[in-house]
Order: C-alpha cells, then structure tokens, then sequence
C-alpha cells in the first residue's frame, strides 16, 4: 500500500473560541494521507493571561505530534523561566524538555501506547516500547501571546506569518538540511545530507523525537544533527498587526506566505476563523495524487488567531 488513499478524508475536525478581544479558528484535515499525523494546540488560558497556540506535524507516525500536544503546554507553564516573565527562553527549554520526556520511561510507553492506540492504562513492556519511539517525530511551531507580544518558537518547517497592514511577515524560518547553518552542524556531528535529507532520510533539520539523529556522545542537544533546539523571533504587536496564521506545509506546499495571508484577508470580515481555516485547507487539497506531484496530498492543519 502507497502513502495515500483512493479518495481523500475532507471531514474537518473544527474549533473555535475567544477570549477579549482575540479570537481563534482551527480546523485539521487527513486528506489523501493513509492517516492523519498532525495535533495542534489552542489555550487561551495560560496563567498570568497568555495564550499558547501550536502546530504539531508527525512523520514517521501521530505518536511524537500528540505527545507534544498532551505536554508541551504543561512543561512551559511550568518552567522557571516563563514564571519569571522569560518567554523566549522558556519555550527554547520545553522543547528540549519535551524530548527528554520522550527518552523517558514513561515517555517511551505513552509514545507506545499512541502509536497502538491503546489505553493509558494498558501494560506496556519497555523494550518494545524503547526501539518504537526512536523512528517518529513532528515539527512544531508554537507561538504565545502575552501583554501584546508574540514570541513565536520553530523547529521544522511549519510555519507562522503574521499579517501587518496586508504584508506577510514570517515569523519563523523552514529547517531544511541545504540551509548552510544547518547543513554546518549536521556535518559536524558525523551525519551527510544526500538529496536534501539527513543521512538520505529525514528532510528536516529540526523536530521534537526522531531521537536516533540525537545520539552523538558528548554533544549537546543543541548541537546534535537532528535537534530540538528551536528558533525563537518575539514582536511587540502593533495596530497594523491583524492576524496570525500557524500551518503545517501540507499548506506551505502550495501557497506562500503572502498569498495564504491575502487569502485570509479576503475573507476575514464576512466568515468566521473556523470557515476561512477550513476553506483554506481546501483549496490547498490537490484534485489527485497523479497530477499534484505529491504537493496537496499532505495532512492540512491550520490555526488563525485575529485581534
């Protein structure tokens, strides 16, 4: 069996919510994919008022991307450093915390049980569970809004575009091999890139799991030629800034940053978020596998937050 279905699944899993004056929209889609990869994030209660909102995308399974989805909030409201007002640095530690949650025992036997969709409650033995976890990982791409500021974390390549005065201003960078900084430490830590993936594999530099690219004896995580370690970019919002969008490049496959931003201009004032993320996703599906090359035949999730 190939990777991709006879017909796609275009059922939408929708939600929708606010809090003041910021309003959210988010819809995922599985699409021509065997299975749906993808989780995402939506908290507009965050203590001290901030929000977290997430983008999750799987390869190699859903076990890394629901994961990160169940803990990823748990572990950075939890950080010294977010309770001490340092956003930026706290989201660069939870993401290396989520992964050594991963190398955990625990860890390994959650990811077993997502992988087999099996209850929490289900005995798990551990070897099993330690040579499953070391093939899957996810992108992830999370941004938190706190007292008009936007800190925007990535590691992957979904992405985040924030819509000022009509303009796309990305807000995250895609991690892919070719990328001199990251073909730079790739090499360094004894790994090649063959035809744009890692050790002719993985074709992302960055992710949460895929824990056998992280293994080098005496290098960092941050050092590591798959890493965890994430990009971080912070703004102070602006009466120009209208919207943020956060996809997973099933979208990025087929439209850029600033013609998924005007497609969401076009709408925003007479559909609700939830619609537009929708409709977005289906105008990025492709008509076949065949003619499409591959591009619009991903899972699509996509999060919109407007003020």
């Amino acid at each position: 069996m190939g990777p991709y279905l006879s017909a796609p699944i275009t059922d939408k899993e929708s939600t929708e919510g606010s809090s003041g004056r910021i309003r959210y929209g988010a819809t995922h889609m599985q699409g021509w994919r065997n299975t749906m990869e993808d989780a995402h994030v939506t908290n507009m209660a965050l203590p001290g008022g901030g929000m977290c909102f997430a983008v999750f995308d799987g390869h190699g399974g859903k076990e890394v991307a629901i994961f990160a989805q169940r803990h990823f909030v748990e572990e950075l409201v939890k950080n010294p450093k977010y309770q001490a007002g340092a956003v930026d640095a706290a989201l660069k530690e939870t993401y290396l915390a989520i992964d050594s949650l991963l190398r955990t025992s625990e860890g390994c036997k959650e990811v077993y049980r997502i992988q087999r969709d099996l209850p929490s409650s289900a005995p798990v033995d551990l070897r099993a569970a330690r040579d499953g976890v070391g093939a899957a990982g996810c992108t992830a791409v999370v941004a938190v809004l706190q007292s008009g500021r936007l800190f925007v974390a990535n590691a992957g390549d979904s992405r985040a575009v924030l819509a000022r005065a009509g303009r796309a201003v990305d807000m995250s960078v895609d991690h892919k091999p070719d990328l001199p900084e990251e073909s730079a430490r790739i090499r360094a830590a004894g790994s090649s890139i063959i035809e744009g993936r890692v050790n002719g594999n993985i074709n992302l530099s960055r992710s949460l799991g895929d824990l056998e690219y992280k293994n080098v004896p005496n290098l960092t995580p941050e050092r590591q030629a798959v890493t965890a370690f994430p990009d971080v970019r912070t703004m102070n919002l602006t009466p120009d800034d209208h919207f943020l969008v956060m996809c997973c490049d099933g979208i990025w496959d087929i439209l850029s940053s600033q013609e998924c931003v005007e497609f969401i201009y076009a709408r925003k004032e007479g559909k609700s978020l939830k619609a537009i993320a929708e409709e977005l996703c289906t105008r990025c599906l492709a008509r076949s596998t065949t003619e499409s090359e591959g591009k619009g035949c991903d899972n699509m999730t996509v999060v919109i937050v407007a003020w």
